[in-house]
């Protein structure tokens, strides 16, 4: 009688071990899949945000090439002219 009860005592502890490792083990699961798509939800943004970045920089660019090309033509102007 002695032995049946250790070994259901026995069975029954293992038991509890492997169900809450079990719920240890599918909450990590779980708490790590809801990160991977924050991450992913972020480097969605992040992209959008550099490829606005990147249009607000080209179109700076743009506007400084233009007026180095109207500064370099008034100055050829300026030098015929003293010619």
């Amino acid at each position: 009688m002695e032995a049946g009860t250790t070994y259901l005592f026995t069975q029954g502890v293992l038991g509890i071990v492997v169900v809450a490792l079990s719920t240890v083990c599918i909450k990590l699961y779980n708490k790590s899949e809801k990160q991977q798509l924050r991450i992913e939800e972020l480097q969605d943004l992040r992209l959008e945000d550099t490829k606005q970045l990147t249009k607000d920089v080209t179109d700076v660019v743009q506007g400084n090439s233009q007026n180095m090309r109207v500064l370099s033509e008034k100055i050829e102007i300026a030098k015929e002219q003293l010619k």
